[in-house]
């Protein structure tokens, strides 16, 4: 079986992507002024994006992204990007230091 081979920086700019897009999507509703409606699916598909690319150690910026959303402090578009170097140093954590850390070859001396 093949194994994903996606580069440092691939991975960070996928994840900047899918953090910035929501915000992207708002400001391209009201520069067409298109009718404003509720950002909260926009910033919910932003979430989940970058939920999946950093699964499972990305559930530090769920809660990020969902406490500040529960007590009214920002609104679920600005919680992404509040939550957004959460998600980005979590998966990058997860996938760059502790998966290859726990997966890698370890060669026994044998004197």
């Amino acid at each position: 079986m093949r194994r994903l081979s996606l580069r440092r920086r691939t991975y960070l700019a996928l994840c900047l992507l899918a953090c910035a897009m929501p915000l992207a999507l708002v400001l391209i509703q009201f520069a067409f002024d298109l009718s404003p409606s509720d950002d909260s699916l926009l910033a919910g598909a932003g979430n989940l994006a970058a939920g999946v690319l950093t699964y499972p150690a990305g559930l530090v910026g769920s809660i990020a992204f969902f406490i500040p959303v529960v007590f009214g402090l920002l609104t679920p578009t600005e919680a992404v990007l509040f939550a957004a170097p959460f998600y980005i140093a979590a998966g990058y954590w997860q996938w760059y230091v502790l998966v290859p850390g726990h997966f890698r070859v370890r060669v026994k001396d044998t004197e």
